[in-house]
Formats: structure tokens, C-alpha cells, sequence
């Protein structure tokens, strides 16, 4: 089933046209605060699909994906009384997602087989693809907290570093500096030299 992501582009016009409107959104908040599930509806279908689809890049399962987005529409509605306004619900829950996967693909730790010389020439050229791929995912868990999640949405999720710096609440140079680290790091990790130290 192909999901669009019109949440997500609609977030961004609003943004470039400056209309996002954070008091209304902390309005709608307080409203499913008081009890509004008609509220909450909304708010789930304006933001399922982008959500699902940034979960199921950070996991690459559809089955994963949907789990961390019913866990993050749960405890999104269980901690609804702690949005503030300072962003937009969207955003809010962005970052839920985001965490929530972290979550997830740490209790994974050790999930994945190593690739090597040894199983690789094994292999047909299509699981070798997947086996190098779980092997980025591998090496993606080692990364800090911070370059992790930019690393996740600017090379995964495409977003850019201006996108990236209004969801998390930081600069964009704080943004290109975590990217940078982030790629770094997967290099050293992913060429076996990740214990070498800085000369």
C-alpha cells in the first residue's frame, strides 16, 4: 500500500509561506487535553502518513513501522497536556516518532548478520544489497543520539538542513556539523577503522 507524504508537503508550504500557526495547534492540543477524540482523529489523519512513512525508512519493515507509529500516536495522546506551543504538532510529533524508533532500533542491538568475505560471495547479488544495507543500519545504532537522528533525516529521509533545524530545535549549522560526524563515523565503522584515534 503506497502512502503519500501530503502532511508533510502541506507543513512545508505553510512554513515557506509563513501561515503555521503554533496557537492554534496548542488550541487543538488543549482540546484533546480536555477529551476531543473527533480532534485527536484529525490530527492522526493529517499526520499518520507522513509518520508511518519515516518510520518505515529508519526500520525498513512495514510491520516495525506501524508498530512505532501506534506507539507514537499512544504516547502522543498520553503526554498531549505537555505541548507547549513552541512548535507545531506536527513537529511534536515528528519527534516522538523519531525517538520512539531510536527506541526500537536499539532493543534491535545484535539483530542483524555480519557481512563479510566469507558470506557475501555467497550470496545472489539482491541479497547482497539487503545484507549491506542491514549493515548501515547496524552501524547507524553506534552513532551519538544527535548525529543519528540528522543523519536519519537528512540521508534517509531527505529532509534538508533548514527542514531538520526547525523539527529538532536547533541551528543549521548544528544540523551540517551532526552530518558531518555522523558520516564520518559510518565510514570508520563500516571500514573497520572506528577505533583508530585522531593524529
Amino acid at each position: 500500500m503506497e502512502i503519500g507524504d501530503g502532511s508533510l508537503e502541506m507543513g512545508r508550504a505553510e512554513a515557506a509561506s509563513g501561515t503555521v500557526s503554533f496557537a492554534s495547534d496548542y488550541s487543538l492540543a488543549r482540546q484533546i487535553a480536555a477529551g476531543d477524540r473527533e480532534v485527536f482523529r484529525r490530527v492522526y489523519e493529517n499526520n499518520v502518513s507522513t509518520l508511518y512513512n519515516l518510520a518505515r525508512r529508519m526500520t525498513g519493515s512495514t510491520d516495525e513501522a506501524e508498530d512505532i507509529v501506534q506507539e507514537t500516536f499512544i504516547r502522543a495522546y498520553r503526554k498531549i497536556d505537555l505541548f507547549g506551543g513552541r512548535s507545531s504538532l506536527s513537529s511534536w510529533l515528528y519527534r516522538i516518532c523519531i525517538n520512539i524508533g531510536l527506541e526500537h532500533l536499539r532493543r534491535k542491538k545484535g539483530a542483524y548478520e555480519t557481512l563479510d568475505d566469507d558470506n557475501c560471495g555467497a550470496v545472489e547479488p539482491e541479497q547482497k544489497l539487503l545484507l549491506l544495507r542491514r549493515r548501515l543500519e547496524k552501524a547507524i545504532k553506534h552513532l551519538p543520539h544527535g548525529c543519528r537522528m540528522v543523519f536519519v533525516l537528512h540521508d534517509i529521509e531527505g529532509l534538508n538542513h533548514k527542514e531538520i533545524a526547525d523539527r529538532l530545535q536547533l541551528s543549521e549549522g548544528t544540523s551540517k556539523s551532526q552530518l558531518f560526524k555522523a558520516r564520518a563515523m559510518l565510514r570508520k565503522i563500516l571500514t573497520g577503522r572506528e577505533h583508530e584515534t585522531a593524529v
